[in-house]
């Protein structure tokens, strides 16, 4: 059973990742509509090349803050930790060209609206703590396909 006391700092089990590909180290905080993440980029960073982090890359790390949110749901509802597709966005703002490495970086994620089907907009930011300066902001189009209730009884 994972521990969803926060701050969550076993984040592999949330998500449908591994390895280097997740980058979120800690959950500060979630609910039924919102996360709060943590994490701060190195040299070893997936998403760094040349020494350096771009900030349109650091999406990425957004749309595993709405990862993790859905995992949480996932391990709440006693169901498997699936897959979602990161499938457009809207209103995305870079304030920044990079991310600094090392810096403490907090990802906040806002559920606007999720349909049956799976289709959710999430209101999402990417913040630099170390100088409070709002790196990423914007909205997240995501699709995560529904188990049905047939599927969930045959993978059990």
């Amino acid at each position: 059973m994972i521990d969803l006391t926060c701050p969550i700092t076993h984040i592999s089990p949330l998500l449908p990742h591994s390895g280097k590909m997740v980058m979120l180290e800690k959950i500060i905080d979630f609910g039924d509509d919102f996360l709060i993440a943590e994490t701060a980029p190195t040299e070893s960073c997936l998403l760094v090349k040349h020494g350096k982090l771009p900030t349109y890359m650091a999406a990425e790390i957004m749309a595993q803050g709405i990862a993790a949110w859905a995992g949480c749901k996932c391990v709440k509802a006693g169901q498997p930790i699936s897959l979602g597709y990161w499938i457009g966005s809207r209103k995305l703002k870079f304030h920044a060209p990079l991310v600094t490495l090392g810096h403490r970086l907090q990802i906040r994620i806002q559920l606007s609206i999720e349909d049956a089907a799976g289709f959710g907009v999430f209101d999402c930011s990417l913040t630099d703590l170390d100088t409070g300066q709002i790196l990423i902001e914007g909205a997240l189009n995501v699709y995560r396909p529904q188990i049905s209730t047939d599927e969930k009884h045959t993978k059990n």
